[in-house]
């Protein structure tokens, strides 16, 4: 058991001599040896124990009645555990912050409670019966934690939002049991807040305003020289005209803006930069409430006979819908007295088979809390029966090259014979034939078949209550085969990638590669993953190895053609290949000899010519790789045999190669040479350390030699006096 001193309001300064302040407990918040009270300023003073407290009082009872003479003083008993120590949070300005407090009631049976939370000794939130009460500074910053968060925090915990400067100090929080005798028990909490702020004094807290009226943001800046920018949803306000027109932004910062419009809705941010470059921000919603309206009415909707359709009323509402109220000719359309006609969630209308007693005049009413602003525009809904095909075309045709083909189409309206649109198009999304092709009727006609015409066609049939479509094939005979072509390739280590160009654009094609080292005569085969693809990787090839690469495409048909071959040498060098026979030999060596010399301009890569087709030469190509796994950082063409770089970064390790890049695009690759850059910087520190030490130490030999001295020819003058 222990006491609480709560000391407030009297200016004076109070001395406690060593011996009465070691009664007290060595906590930041209760050493007494000097206490200073100023004016609204509360300290509480923990005793040990109440046998402390009268110790103290029988050995210095006129410092402690001068205590009470004073001041104000409150005191009550606590129960000294861990539970009641206070807790230490720190916040950014503009930031926010938990405070957790338990809600302890007796035998853990809930019963009517008053929940008080005080700031420097007066209540600044409070709940009572389902009422929150705030004050201010704090109205529209102090809120309760909603009922998801009670696993981890307590039931009278609040979250302190757009914390200020100014919330910086003591919070306690206060549980009352009006029904119960002694009305408290042992659950208040202490709260010690520290705000860090270094721009903002007071950022922006969430606002909540009517549409038309005015919505209203703080940002105050502690030096005049900070620029404010205002964002909204992350875009500066100079870049919408729209709300840029309607506000406008104060000397200290704060923003205005009036009149309010609902899509002035979202987060606001308040950038604070001073002329240092120095950034803080903070962020607030803006609410904007307005009564439920419709936003769009058509004048009148086809709904289809005999199908499914909905109705909608197109409407916005914050707060959020309530209600929502159908009318039809002029009187209440409620759907639950209407058979097949039910109410969706968001209040449109669902017709669950359309027939023509659904034709009128219909009208929506929104409602949230706020109100309505009004009924929307008469909607005139017509029950039109969809398009029927009195014409369709065959499922199939087969036509050779050159030759001309017509598809009829043709539809009706269910009723009065109308006529409705027609379209034909491509299933594959391809364009019809430019030039080639015309539609009259409703039926299509393509003159000079070529082979790309091939393909599903879809004719579709649509009026203003639904789109009807039907499909046909057709097959182009006599098309000569075509072999993939454009086959390309991009060569490492150990894996060679490929593209290609599709031989013929048809369904359903499949590719296969065929590859073999070129002095082999065994091809390998490998399938193409993927219907429409149109490049793969062949992997586990070996280094420094010329290899030959086909692409076969197939269809439903069989086999195709295959493409021209290619060879490509795999990266690297690989001295039991490099002298197998090929048929393609080797048009260039490799440049020799690779070094690198660290010069003060950077790093001198220098080689020697290749040793045989130096006429072939193009180019030299040096690449330098970073870091064990050899990132490729740079590369660089000369025709010299020396490449100075200069950007490599200290403390890391490259390797270097020169390529010999020959007129047929030939590579030849060098040896590479591997360099570790040194830590210039970090051996200049340690050299500059080490002539410290040694200047240190000397100053400390001089210092000591000259001690030494003097103390000798001390001693000796008092030798010579005895």
């Amino acid at each position: 058991m222990g006491l609480v001193l709560e000391v407030c309001y009297q200016p004076v300064k109070l001395i406690l001599i060593p011996e009465a302040a070691r009664s007290f407990p060595s906590r930041p918040h209760a050493q007494l040896a000097s206490i200073q009270f100023d004016l609204l300023f509360r300290a509480r003073l923990k005793l040990l124990s109440l046998r402390s407290f009268i110790e103290m009082f029988g050995r210095y009872p006129g410092a402690i009645l001068l205590v009470f003479s004073l001041l104000t003083v409150r005191a009550y008993f606590y129960e000294d555990d861990e539970k009641q120590q206070p807790s230490y949070l720190t916040a950014a300005v503009g930031d926010f912050t938990i405070m957790n407090c338990d809600l302890d009631f007796p035998q853990t049976i809930p019963i009517p409670y008053i929940l008080n939370w005080n700031r420097e000794g007066k209540t600044v939130f409070s709940w009572n019966n389902g009422r929150l009460t705030a004050t201010d500074p704090y109205v529209g910053r102090i809120h309760l934690l909603e009922e998801q968060h009670a696993i981890r925090y307590g039931g009278a915990s609040i979250n302190l939002t757009s914390i200020r400067e100014s919330d910086a100090g003591w919070f306690e929080c206060k549980v009352i049991f009006p029904n119960r005798t002694p009305n408290s028990r042992n659950n208040g909490t202490w709260f010690y807040l520290t705000v860090n702020g270094n721009l903002l004094a007071v950022p922006p807290i969430n606002q909540t305003t009517m549409e038309h009226e005015e919505a209203h943001f703080s940002c105050v800046t502690k030096d005049k020289d900070t620029i404010v920018t205002w964002y909204k949803d992350g875009i500066p306000l100079n870049e919408l005209p729209d709300i840029l027109q309607r506000s406008w932004i104060s000397s200290e910062g704060s923003l205005t803006i009036r009149p309010a419009a609902m899509g002035d809705l979202g987060e606001y941010e308040c950038e604070a930069v001073t002329p240092d470059g120095e950034k803080q921000s903070a962020k607030a919603y803006l609410n904007v409430q307005y009564k439920a309206k419709v936003i769009y009415a058509p004048r009148e909707i086809h709904l289809p006979y005999g199908r499914s359709a909905i109705l909608d009323c197109h409407f916005r509402a914050n707060p959020p819908l309530t209600n929502l109220r159908w009318e039809k000719d002029g009187f209440l359309f409620d759907p639950y007295n209407v058979q097949g006609v039910f109410y969706r969630r968001n209040g449109s209308l669902y017709f669950s088979k359309v027939d023509e007693s659904h034709t009128g005049h219909y009208s929506c009413t929104p409602y949230n809390d706020l109100g309505t602003e009004g009924p929307s525009p008469s909607i005139h809904v017509i029950v039109q029966r969809p398009p029927v095909f009195v014409v369709t075309p065959n499922p199939l045709y087969l036509r050779k090259l050159g030759e001309t083909l017509e598809m009829p189409c043709d539809a009706r309206d269910g009723e009065n014979e109308h006529k409705p649109i027609i379209v034909w198009y491509k299933k594959d999304g391809s364009s019809l034939p430019v030039g080639r092709y015309s539609i009259r009727d409703g039926n299509l006609t393509i003159i000079n078949i070529q082979e790309d015409d091939r393909g599903m066609y879809q004719c579709s049939a649509t009026n203003e209550a639904a789109t009807i479509s039907t499909e046909t094939q057709l097959i182009v005979e006599n098309v000569p085969p075509r072999a993939p072509y454009n086959l390309t390739a991009d060569s490492s280590l150990t894996s060679v990638h490929l593209k290609w160009e599709a031989g013929r654009k048809v369904p359903n094609i499949e590719y296969n590669i065929w590859y073999r080292p070129v002095e082999t005569p065994e091809w390998k085969t490998i399938k193409v993953s993927g219907k429409k693809a149109l490049e793969t990787t062949i992997s586990n090839l070996n280094s420094g190895r010329e290899y030959e690469f086909m692409v076969l495409s197939k269809d439903q048909h069989g086999d195709g053609l295959f493409s021209k071959t290619i060879r490509v040498w795999t990266k690297g060098y690989n001295a039991e290949y490099s002298s197998a026979g090929s048929t393609n030999p080797h048009s260039i060596g490799s440049p020799k000899d690779v070094q690198v010399k660290s010069t003060a301009d950077g790093f001198l890569v220098v080689w020697n010519p290749p040793e045989y087709g130096l006429e072939e030469l193009r180019v030299y190509v040096v690449r330098w790789y970073e870091g064990p796994r050899q990132y490729l950082c740079g590369t660089a063409e000369t025709k010299n045999t020396s490449y100075l770089v200069s950007d490599l970064e200290e403390g890391n390790d490259y390797h270097f190669e020169v390529l010999a890049m020959a007129f047929d695009e030939y590579q030849a690759a060098s040896d590479k040479f591997a360099i570790t850059v040194p830590s210039y910087s970090r051996i200049k520190a340690i050299s500059i350390g080490l002539l410290v030490v040694c200047l240190v130490v000397a100053a400390l030999g001089v210092a000591a030699f000259y001690l030494k001295k003097t103390y000798w020819n001390k001693l000796s003058s008092s030798d010579s006096k005895n």
